[in-house]
This record gives C-alpha cells, structure tokens and sequence, in this order.
C-alpha cells in the first residue's frame, strides 16, 4: 500500500478507534453516529468528484476506506455509497445526496408528471441498511433511456419488508408504488446494470478483504494468548502451518480487491475479466478463512459474542452477494466464448487474428484458445 493510501487508512482507523467489539457483533440498525462522523470529515463523499461537492478521490482512496470499515464490522453502507452509488451519479453528472445513503438493484421504471417530477414504480430485493438511510440510489429505466433515481428511503410509497443477511446486516425488500421525485438524472448510452453489478462485486470484494485481514489477526492474537501443554499454541508445528495456509488465503484475496479496484478504474478490453476473477476468488476463499480461524480458536470461535463471528458471517453473508463464485465463474467462461475462446487475447487484450502493422514485430506466444481435451 503507498503511503497516501496508508495515511488514509490510518485516519479511518482513528475514527474507529473508539468503538468496541461489541458495537457491531450483532448490528440491529445502522451506525448513524458513525456514519455521521465519516461524513463530517469527508469520508462519505471522498470518491465523488469536487465539481459535484465531493472529496475528488479515486476508487483506490475510497477502497482504503472501505477495506477498514469492513474490518472493524462497522455497520454503515460507505461500500456502497463510495463505491456503487459515487461512481454511478458521477456518470450522470449529479450530486451526491447529504445523509446516508445506499443503493439497489431491480427493476424500476419512472415516467415523467405534469408538474415535471418522476414517478417511479417497481421492486428492488434485499437493499443493505435501508431501513437506516435517508435515500436510495437506483438505476431506472425510462422512455428515452437509462437514468439514475435518488429515491427517499422514508417516501410513503416506499413499501418495505425487514430482512437479514446470515450476519444480521438488514437487507430490505422494497417496493416503489408510485414514488414521486425529482432526482432522475439521465445516463450516457452504456450497459448500466452490468455497470452496477461489476461496481457491487468490487465493493465485497473489498469487504471481503478487510474481514478476511480480520480473521487473520484475530487468530494470530489467539493462538500467541492462549497456551497449551504449558506454552502458546503457536509454538506447535501444526499450527505454524494452518496459520501460514490461512494467511496466504488472506493475501489473495486482499491482492484480488486491488486487481478489482485498478480494472474497475480502467474501460479496457480485460476489465470484466478481472473484476470476475477477483470476486470468485474472494468468494471461493471465504469458506477456508473460515474454517481455519474457527479451527484455529477452537469453540469459543463460533459464540455470538466472540469477535471472529463477526468476520465470519459477513465473509459466508458478502460470498453471495452481487453474485458468488459460480456465477463469476460462468461470467469469466462466457467472456472466452465471445472471444472465440481466444483466452490469451482476453486476459492481454491483444487481437491474435489480426496482421501486425508495418514496421512491427509480433512476438511468438502460446496458443491459449480453449481445445476439446
């Protein structure tokens, strides 16, 4: 990490620094305090540009940030605002709404009123924390093409049925019935949802890896503490090996959310590529963090009052959401069909079929295509 995104880190870190484990081992709302204290220094609108009033950060800022809030379980949607809902309105030139926010994905439609608002109806399935915000971003489709809908999370006409993800995180079902607003703003002509869910998947793929970072620290804490046979149960072999397995695990994934971050950045030919290796990565690997941080702390890892809990549910809860690894899978598989099976052109961006131009010289390289074995 470079020392910019260090120093950033480092004073999310002392924001958090006051809470406690048990602020957000079995989170029943949102942390509006918290939330309210980010914002007031910056935190909540760091990836927005400063002509729209934000902070004017990268992703890889905003990634910084989100990395710790997830490490310290901090139940507040700044994944979704700095990393979904930011990027989103910036394409359509829009501001970002002040109070917290969050995002949704389903199917909405607005049309426009006499009085030169929007109307919007529809559903959007499990919204994070959407019962402790005061807006929702969404994409809806209108009669002259894809917009962006900041809708008010308290809105009348915004049904709203409570649920949970497996970490007691609050993912709300909603439905829109007639909606009234006026923030719809129009996109530029772009394949928006799958816009939405590469940007979603980063954003718990960087979760991911501040939980995972989570498990890993907790467990070398627990076993350098706790002893054995009259010394630390980190002096056992067997243990040196599960640990060094588990923090190999959790560097992958951390190096996956970089990879994710930099391609989402970048509107290059492999950019789909990445984001899907990354989160099926991170979703694969979430089950062996597990499974060694609960191995390694023995029982007392699986009591709703212990700390790795926490990382451990939100792992299982963000492996699915914005898709699991099987769906990635399938998506990286599909991108090497659309190729042609030519893999060695998706993951270079090269085009192989093609003459090189005067002047040039194509160097020999492997014949990747996909063959029947």
């Amino acid at each position: 990490m470079s020392e910019h995104l260090e120093e950033l880190a480092a004073a999310v870190r002392g924001v958090l620094a006051s809470r406690t484990p048990e602020d957000s081992a079995a989170p029943e709302g949102g942390d509006t305090v918290l939330w309210e204290e980010l914002d007031r220094l910056g935190f909540t609108s760091l990836s927005t540009p400063e002509e729209l009033g934000g902070g004017g950060g990268t992703l890889q800022d905003a990634a910084a940030v989100v990395r710790e809030i997830a490490e310290a379980c901090a139940a507040v949607p700044v994944a979704e605002a700095l990393l979904v809902a930011a990027p989103l309105l910036a394409a359509a030139e829009a501001p970002l709404p002040a109070g917290p926010l969050t995002v949704g994905v389903g199917d909405l439609f607005a049309e426009p009123t006499a009085d030169g608002e929007w109307e919007i109806t529809g559903s959007l399935p499990r919204v994070p924390w959407l019962r402790s915000v005061e807006y929702v971003v969404a994409l809806v489709d209108t009669a002259e093409g894809m917009a962006v809908a900041v809708v008010p999370a308290t809105h009348p006409r915004l049904l709203l049925n409570e649920g949970t993800n497996p970490a007691g995180e609050q993912r709300d079902d909603a439905v829109l019935d007639g909606v009234v607003t006026n923030r719809v703003y129009r996109l530029p002509e772009r394949a928006w949802l799958r816009e939405i869910e590469m940007s979603g998947a980063v954003a718990r793929t960087v979760q991911m890896a501040g939980a995972a970072r989570g498990v890993l620290k907790a467990t070398l804490r627990h076993v350098r503490e706790r002893e054995q046979f009259g010394r630390p149960l980190l002096g056992f072999q067997v243990v040196q090996h599960r640990l060094a397995s588990l923090a190999a695990d959790v560097v992958t994934v951390e190096v996956a959310a970089d990879a994710a971050i930099l391609a989402l950045m970048h509107a290059d030919s492999g950019r789909e590529l990445a984001v899907a290796s990354a989160k099926a990565q991170a979703s694969a690997l979430a089950r062996p963090i597990a499974d060694a941080g609960h191995q390694l702390h023995g029982a007392i890892g699986f009591t709703m009052e212990h700390r790795l809990g926490a990382y451990t549910r939100r792992l299982w809860s963000w492996r699915d959401e914005y898709g699991n690894e099987l769906l990635w899978q399938e998506r990286a598989a599909q991108l090497v069909v659309d190729r042609g099976g030519d893999v060695w052109g998706l993951v270079t961006g090269a085009d192989l079929s093609g003459e090189p131009e005067a002047g040039e010289h194509r160097a020999q390289v492997p014949d990747a295509r996909i063959e029947s074995i």
